[in-house]
């Protein structure tokens, strides 16, 4: 699939736990011989995503999300198999491997590596220029801006002096043309190769692995020809649905168990400035609404996130979408609507460190601010307009809140309509809608049926956790064309060939979803020993019947339709050895 050899997938596998992983994106608790988090793929507030060690896989029984550790970083990473393989490999040390059956693979790897590497280039280039020139435009605008070189360093900012200078830096370093376009760093136009963000304050943007994979270049002086940010376009490397500006710092904090909630804002500055006072726990997102996969990485590291996005009509827009997303992931949401200014980068310096910090500890429930802020545009003297508030705030409150945080919250807008609490009780009834999942129809099989097919699947079950040892007494029973016989295949030539398995193994060449049969081997729920060797003996000897009986029906059917008597005579020569066989093990 990918064009790596197996061996070097089994090694990354092996050299990284899916525990010491799995922690870096989420709180993990121990019980018994797994670790359990709530699930990051979908919203839950009890833990129901397991990992366990032994094995090296996860299983969320909320959602059936399952897989090993390649596949948990594809997922929360959202990247490709080759690309959270190389991050893995890059994890524990290990160099991606060359061979011919790769030659696509490591084309693409070759063409990414390129890419990362032109914008690392670029990054160290704008940052000299603007360290070796201090009387630029862009240097006085960060010291008009109060950001101390501290921060210089910290976030690695640098200044494109003009349109002719990177792209002839590039060329020298031996890239091509069409490598330093597809980066995004340089343009071209009628006349020539051009910097992208010619004359801009550029601010690097870097992943969770401390990458750079892209740019956001400011203009520091008003121009009608110039929009005030100019961004680095989707390539190869970053997509802006997914990245946050200093989303690396987090992980970083993370890592420190030093992170329990996270800061929203929404310009570079403003990051930069509420780090520069220490409240190093603050991202942004860049003028842009925050996506689904903005919010699916924030709810890896945390529970609790605190949106302070502007003031202004924009800002409130901004702040109304952003509850919705990050609420959907089952993220907690507070609120900070800053006085006396317009962004925190703003209320710092006018007011100081603490009195921010202050704003930030009695952040208001985001339920609560929709609440009360939405009221202001509706007239209680007016029914109508009270009519309409209700309906919107029952709607909001079906949407977002417990049981018990519905009482709080019906009091409040009882508060504010003067309207009979029990009133309210019974529009939210009304208003709540719950979605019915329509009930999948199966159809019946057998009762023989589905005894043969829990039996190969407890089989199969103990072949995979290694509860049986003679595999030779298992042989002939897996010979329908089915998920079960490939994986039965596949573990009897790792058995054969002494090659390791586990349940991780089985991630990277089978499709496995909830509804999967591999996914019930996996999640198997075994008996006690002796009961299951009871169970099976029991198992194995109907499954031989089983394809015994199957083998000698289709004889039979092939003795009716013999062209010659040498032909029947043979057929019944067979039927006689595999009626013997069934004689045997019926006793």
């Amino acid at each position: 699939m990918s064009g790596v050899p197996s061996e070097f997938i089994d090694l990354v596998r092996s050299k990284n736990d899916i525990v010491d992983v799995a922690s870096k994106y989420m709180t993990l608790n121990r019980r018994g011989g797994s670790f359990w988090a709530c699930c990051p793929f979908h919203n839950e507030k009890t833990p129901s995503f397991s990992i366990k060690p032994d094995g090296q896989f996860y299983k969320c029984f909320g959602c059936g999300e399952s897989g090993n550790v390649i596949t948990l970083v594809m997922k929360l990473e959202n990247v490709d198999f080759l690309t959270a393989l190389e991050m893995l490999a890059k994890n524990a040390g290990l160099e991606m491997p060359t061979s011919e059956e790769g030659e696509e693979m490591r084309r693409k790897k070759h063409e990414r590596d390129r890419m990362y590497q032109i914008l690392k280039l670029t990054s160290e280039f704008y940052f000299n220029n603007l360290k070796n020139n201090p009387n630029t435009p862009q240097a006085k605008y960060l010291l008009g801006r109060g950001i101390n070189d501290e921060m210089i360093n910290k976030f690695q900012i640098g200044a494109s002096l003009n349109f002719d200078d990177l792209p002839k830096f590039l060329l020298k370093q031996g890239f091509k043309v069409e490598e330093i376009v597809a980066a995004g760093v340089v343009g071209k136009g009628d006349y020539g190769l051009y910097d992208f963000y010619g004359g801009r304050l550029m601010f690097p943007i870097f992943n969770g692995f401390g990458d750079v994979v892209a740019f956001s270049g400011r203009s520091v002086e008003a121009s009608p020809e110039h929009t005030k940010y100019k961004n680095t376009p989707q390539t190869l490397i970053f997509n802006k649905s997914e990245i946050l500006f200093g989303y690396n710092f987090l992980r970083d904090l993370k890592r420190q168990h030093m992170l329990d909630t996270v800061v929203i804002v929404e310009g570079h500055i403003d990051v930069i400035m509420c780090h520069q006072a220490g409240i190093t726990n603050t991202i942004g997102c860049m003028g842009t609404a925050l996506t689904t996969l903005h919010a699916r990485k924030l709810k890896q590291l945390v529970d609790d996130v605190i949106l302070c996005l502007d003031g202004d009509s924009a800002g409130n827009n901004a702040t109304y979408k952003a509850i919705d997303t990050l609420k959907e992931v089952g993220l907690n949401v507070r609120v900070v609507r800053l006085s006396g200014a317009k962004d925190p980068d703003e209320y710092i310096k006018k007011f100081g460190k603490e009195k921010f910090l202050e704003y930030l500890a009695t952040a208001t429930d985001c339920v609560d601010f929709v609440l009360k802020d939405s009221a202001k545009k509706y007239d209680f003297t007016s029914n109508a307009d009270k009519n309409n508030y209700i309906q919107e705030a029952l709607n909001y409150i079906s949407k977002f809140s417990t049981p018990a945080e519905q009482e709080i919250y019906l009091s409040l807008v009882q508060k504010m309509v003067k309207i009979p609490i029990d009133a309210l009780r019974k529009s939210l009834v009304v208003s709540e809608k719950p979605i019915v999942k329509q009930e999948e129809v199966v159809l019946s099989d057998t009762e023989k049926n589905k005894y043969l097919l829990e039996s190969k699947i407890m089989i199969l079950a103990a072949l995979l956790y290694k509860k049986i040892k003679n595999v030779d007494e298992i042989a002939g029973i897996f010979n329908s064309d089915d998920e079960l016989s490939e994986l039965y295949k596949f573990l009897l030539e790792k058995i054969t060939n002494n090659k390791d398995y586990n349940v991780s193994t089985l991630f990277d060449n089978f499709t496995i979803t909830s509804s999967s049969l591999i996914d019930k081997v996996i999640n198997y729920n075994f008996p006690q020993d002796e009961v299951l060797t009871v169970m099976l003996h029991d198992a194995i000897k109907r499954l031989k019947i089983y394809e015994l009986e199957n083998e000698k029906q289709q004889l039979t059917k092939q003795m009716l339709n013999a062209g010659t008597d040498d032909e029947r005579y043979e057929c019944l020569n067979k039927i006689k050895e595999i009626t013997d066989k069934i004689i045997k093990e019926k006793m």
